[in-house]
């Protein structure tokens, strides 16, 4: 039978009887302390240390993403504006190089799936 979801959240539980050390993090509805998990858990294992990634969220802090984001909206843009006006240019060489793609995909795929 189904429950309702009700109470969602970080429980204290959870980021300590786990053996899971918490972050300096937490959540933004109840205010507890969030577990270090996914992505720091992750680089730690590869040997990002606390520091390093304090490091970035420091610098992370004063870049401008908004910013990045609209200059890379616009190269995309532009990028497919050339795309479109070369492929009319040149439509043998868009179709040989379709066809390529698609021989190189089908010999991959039946190269997997004979190991």
């Amino acid at each position: 039978m189904d429950r309702p979801m009700g109470n969602t959240g970080f429980t204290p539980s959870s980021a300590t009887d786990s053996g899971v050390s918490t972050s300096g993090a937490t959540c933004p509805h109840c205010g507890k302390a969030l577990p270090t998990r996914g992505l720091e858990q992750f680089l730690g294992k590869l040997g990002i240390s606390e520091e390093m990634i304090d490091n970035l969220r420091s610098s992370m802090q004063n870049v401008d993403v908004e910013d990045y984001l609209n200059t890379a909206r616009e190269y995309l843009r532009n990028g497919s504006d050339k795309a479109r006006s070369y492929a009319k240019e040149n439509p043998g060489k868009v179709a040989a190089g379709v066809a390529v793609l698609a021989v190189g995909a089908g010999l991959l795929i039946s190269a997997l799936n004979r190991d």
